[in-house]
C-alpha cells in the first residue's frame, strides 16, 4: 500500500495520562471538517471518529503484555492510521472473535481494567471492539483490520477507495425526498420503503459514503435523534441531475 507517513508517535507516561496525550497527538494531525445540517450551529466532522481511537487506545493499555518492554506505538499516514500494541490475543480469543458482537474476551490485566473501569473509561469488560465496530458505522468510507504479526496485535483503520463514483437511482431519490433533516424512520416513509436494511445498503449508506448526506450527529451514528441532512455536494449533485434531465 503506498503512502506517506505524516507522522509517528511513540506512547510514554503515567496509565491513566496517556490517553489524553495520545488523543492530542493525533487530533493534530487528522482533518477536522464542518458542515451544517439545517441549524444554526455547524458540526464537526473529525477524520476518523475520536471515539473509536479512544477506545482502541484503552484496548492497547488494558490489553497489552507488560512483560513485553516495547511500547505501543501510533502511526499515522495519509490514508490510515495504524495501532500497534505489544502482546498477541491473550486466552482463547481469535481475531475472527474480534468480528462478533457475543465475543468473550479474558483480561491479561485485571488490576488495569478495573482502576479504567473505575474512572468511567470502560463500560463493561470484553465489548471494545464492538462499541469500535459500533462507532465506524457513521464512517462507511472506513474499514478496520486487525492482525497478529510476530509478538504484536495490529489494528488498522483505513480509508477504502469508494465504490463508485456514479449516483444511482435510489440515491437521487433520497435526495430528492431530503428538502429537511429527516430521521431514518422518516426518510423510508417518505420513500415507501419498509425493509430497513435495503434502505440502508442501497439509499443511505451509498448517500453517505459519497458525501450526499451528512449526519447531525456522525460520533453517534446509532443516536436516537439521529437525523440526514443534504450537503452542499448533494444539492450540486441533485441540481445537475434536473438539468440534465
Amino acid at each position: 500500500m503506498a503512502a506517506t507517513i505524516i507522522d509517528d508517535n511513540v506512547v510514554k507516561g503515567p496509565l491513566f495520562g496517556i490517553v489524553d496525550e495520545a488523543m492530542t497527538f493525533i487530533k493534530k494531525h487528522i482533518n477536522l471538517s464542518y458542515h451544517f445540517d439545517g441549524s444554526i450551529q455547524r458540526k464537526e466532522r473529525w477524520q476518523y471518529p475520536l471515539e473509536a481511537l479512544r477506545e482502541l487506545l484503552l484496548n492497547c493499555i488494558v490489553h497489552r503484555d507488560y512483560k513485553n518492554f516495547s511500547d505501543i506505538v501510533i502511526k499515522i499516514f495519509d490514508d490510515r492510521i495504524l495501532f500497534t500494541n505489544p502482546g498477541r490475543l491473550y486466552g482463547q480469543l481469535s481475531l475472527a472473535d474480534l468480528k462478533r458482537n457475543d465475543y468473550v474476551s479474558s483480561i491479561r490485566n485485571k488490576l488495569v481494567a478495573e482502576a479504567f473501569y473505575l474512572t468511567g473509561d470502560i463500560e463493561r469488560y470484553g465489548t471494545g471492539f464492538v462499541r469500535i465496530r459500533e462507532f465506524l458505522e457513521g464512517y462507511p468510507e472506513l474499514t478496520l483490520s486487525v492482525e497478529e504479526l510476530g509478538d504484536f496485535f495490529k489494528v488498522e483503520i483505513l480509508l477504502t477507495d469508494q465504490v463508485t463514483t456514479q449516483v444511482t437511482t435510489q440515491v437521487f431519490k433520497l435526495l430528492e425526498v431530503l428538502d429537511k433533516p429527516l430521521s431514518r424512520r422518516e426518510l423510508q416513509e417518505k420513500l415507501s420503503l419498509r425493509n430497513r436494511e435495503h434502505f440502508r445498503k442501497n439509499y443511505l449508506q451509498p448517500a453517505l459514503s459519497q458525501g450526499l448526506i451528512a449526519m447531525s450527529n456522525p460520533d453517534k451514528p446509532r443516536a436516537a435523534d439521529q437525523k440526514y441532512s443534504i450537503t452542499e455536494r448533494g444539492r450540486a449533485c441533485l441540481a445537475e441531475k434536473k438539468a440534465d434531465d
